[in-house]
């Protein structure tokens, strides 16, 4: 059997846009590290509800934010509905862009088969892409 590891694929222009790595976030708040490497990737945490590792974009403070305005860690970690009182959100969905131009509903998180013999020059040209990231726009924007 290959080792795999989770990568974040464009349905539209089939990219892998970002890295997930050992610690990108879950939409239960815990850190992919933090969930079992097996295939169902659940989560280890105490009492934590998450059936599986579901990526959600994420750098530094920023976080993804659903369509109803609420935070990822808002959404309850097993059927992603909102968990505010009074949000009717029945599952996560945010209507971020991301840099490929496509919104974040034409992305999937898929299992793909680890490089072999990558060397660390190539695994850090890879993540880091500088011709593909694109700059703030608009007035001001540069």
């Amino acid at each position: 059997m290959a080792a795999t590891r989770l990568a974040w694929i464009c349905g539209t222009c089939q990219r892998e846009c970002i890295p997930i790595r050992s610690e990108s976030r879950c939409l239960c708040g815990h850190r992919h590290k933090e969930h079992d490497p097996g295939g169902a990737r659940r989560c280890t945490a105490g009492k934590c509800a998450c059936s599986g590792f579901f990526y959600i974009v994420a750098e530094g403070a920023w976080i993804l934010r659903c369509r109803c305005k609420h935070k990822h860690v808002e959404h309850a970690a097993d059927t992603h509905a909102c968990a505010k009182a009074g949000c009717a959100c029945r599952r996560f969905d945010s209507p971020w862009v991301c840099n490929c131009d496509h919104p974040w509903a034409d992305h999937k998180q898929v299992e793909v088969e680890k490089a072999v013999g990558c060397g660390l020059l190539e695994a850090i040209a890879d993540v880091n892409r500088w011709d593909q990231l694109k700059r703030g726009g608009g007035a001001g924007g540069g």
